[in-house]
């Protein structure tokens, strides 16, 4: 194991303070719901995935990896070339206070770049990786994986990365054939987390309070919270409440209040630029506005328009 760098993030007392981190997830993790979700008492959160190859060649909005008003700016990159992973992460370390490298994402436009999950068979090259991205910048490397491509490489993988250098690990509990269906398998995070000695954060349909008793610490350092977050940045105020209270915080949740949230959404979006602005904010109303009583005709509405305009001149005129 490679001597660990001392960094100005100390992951382990952190995650003691706030054990909550918000999943990055592409067209949701815009830094606009980053921001959202740090003030509602998420630690921090992941960007968007991003290409080596386009941030090398200055094809990746910058709003999809700068700082902005985060208090933590974690961004996440992708590919399978080493030199390209150090070159993209030298130019884009000024921005960043952590860098993730992803060797977990599922998607068919992801791995068939032979990159993402794809790499999940490939150990030695994963550690590679790893360690060249570690010894060529001077903020914390962390990496996130599934629990394999074709067969289960989860454990060997993760501590090939902790041998590399890494200073934290997400472990997705579900293989890239699985996607997003079925069940995370929190027992295979479990032996990750009693394998490795860096952070262990698991991440798998976690969604409730009870998740947090059933698998906090017994399974894992902390707890990346995905599609439960999505239109719903309250979960982070709701999960630290209960972490640090043991008592459930009841927040309901309303169309008005929705409202709100959404409007704060959208204050924080105007300081940035972003690829079909229009289809995004779409998308976002509708994700805020799921699964609350009354708001189907709103929602009928909100998937008719055609510009973000639309979007916000509904939102403000439907709800009292």
């Amino acid at each position: 194991m490679i001597k660990q760098k001392k960094y100005n993030i100390n992951f382990k007392q952190l995650l003691k303070q706030n054990p909550f981190i918000l999943a990055p997830m592409d067209d949701v993790t815009d830094i606009g719901f980053r921001e959202l979700c740090e003030n509602y008492d998420c630690l921090y959160s992941v960007s968007e995935l991003n290409s080596i190859e386009a941030i090398i060649r200055d094809k990746t909005l910058k709003s999809r990896f700068e700082k902005g008003n985060l208090k933590i700016n974690c961004i996440q990159l992708f590919g399978q070339n080493i030199e390209s992973f150090v070159k993209a992460a030298k130019k884009i370390e000024k921005y960043a206070d952590i860098i993730d490298l992803n060797f977990g994402c599922p998607s068919p436009n992801v791995t068939n770049q032979k990159s993402g999950a794809f790499l999940l068979d490939d150990i030695e090259n994963i550690g590679k990786i790893v360690k060249s991205v570690v010894n060529a910048v001077n903020i914390p490397v962390t990496a996130k994986i599934r629990l394999g491509y074709k067969n289960k490489t989860y454990l060997n993988v993760a501590k090939e990365i902790e041998k590399a250098g890494a200073s934290l690990i997400v472990v997705h509990g579900r293989t890239a054939k699985q996607k997003y269906s079925g069940i995370a398998d929190w027992e295979a995070i479990k032996k990750v987390h009693e394998h490795l000695k860096i952070p262990v954060i698991g991440n798998g349909d976690i969604k409730t309070e009870q998740d947090i008793d059933k698998y906090l610490g017994s399974h894992c350092s902390g707890l990346m919270i995905g599609r439960a977050a999505i239109g719903n940045p309250l979960i982070f105020k709701k999960f630290y409440y209960y972490y640090k209270n043991k008592k459930i915080l009841e927040i309901p949740k309303t169309i008005q209040s929705q409202k709100k949230i959404f409007f704060e959404y959208i204050e924080k979006l105007d300081k940035y630029d972003f690829y079909n602005l229009n289809l995004k904010i779409q998308r976002q109303a509708m994700w805020f506005f799921k699964g609350i009583n009354g708001v189907k005709q709103l929602r009928e509405k909100l998937g008719k328009t055609k510009s973000y305009k639309e979007v916000l001149k509904i939102i403000e005129t439907e709800i009292n």
